[in-house]
């Protein structure tokens, strides 16, 4: 495989999702969406509450346009997250 065959393939593998990255703390989390280009998409802010995580999946869902998957990455919560 070629040079650029293989960024190509990367490029195309990397665009296939969006990511969004977690900053848990006690009271409330932080996460913020992100496009396979490191470019930002959105945030969302919730209540470390199990009722309130349906407000990040809702809004991470808007942003998975042609198909893409979701890869959530989390900071060590400590014991914060549910």
């Amino acid at each position: 495989m070629f040079q650029s065959e293989r960024l190509e393939k990367v490029m195309c593998d990397k665009t296939g999702f969006i990511y969004v990255g977690f900053d848990h703390h006690k009271e409330q989390h932080t996460a913020v969406i992100m496009g396979g280009f490191n470019e930002k998409l959105g945030e969302v802010t919730f209540q470390n509450k199990p009722s309130k995580f349906s407000k990040l999946l809702v809004k991470a869902k808007r942003y998975c346009t042609d198909g893409k998957g979701i890869v959530f990455a989390l900071e060590n919560s400590y014991g914060y997250g549910r």
